[in-house]
């Protein structure tokens, strides 16, 4: 049953390569984006201000135009938890995140330029430079 099954693949691979019909597709026309807006957040605004440079140089190599960035203020998680098992409000723990906000944008874009700059289809520029949870 393995040999059929590696004979028929065999006759088929030396099918193609001896001229099989050759299908020609017309090329797709590109997309064009007027803008894309990206939301970075992250613990430490100093790493958020190093990727905006990053971005920013980026885009002066790619001869991108950019947008507006726009600094959010940070959101602000606590969380009181109880140190120990059972009921004793006076061993009370205090848990707080913030989280700062970036916008950044992007303006007039095609979809390969696009795919390049995010790296969706390669690892290119910000996705070699950035961790997933950044972006």
């Amino acid at each position: 049953m393995l040999r059929n099954g590696l004979g028929n693949l065999l006759q088929q691979s030396t099918r193609l390569l001896r001229g099989g019909p050759v299908q020609t597709t017309t090329p797709l026309p590109d997309k064009l984006f007027k803008s894309i807006e990206l939301e970075m957040r992250g613990h430490d605004p100093a790493v958020l201000r190093s990727y905006t440079t990053f971005l920013k140089t980026v885009c002066g190599h790619l001869n991108i135009p950019q947008g507006r960035l726009q600094v959010l203020p940070y959101v602000r998680w606590i969380q009181y938890a109880l140190r120990s098992k059972f009921v004793h409000k006076k061993y009370k723990l205090h848990y707080e995140t913030r989280t700062h906000i970036t916008k950044f944008e992007v303006k007039e874009l095609t979809g390969s330029t696009a795919s390049t700059f995010f790296g969706i289809h390669s690892t290119e520029y910000p996705g070699r430079r950035c961790d997933e949870s950044r972006i």
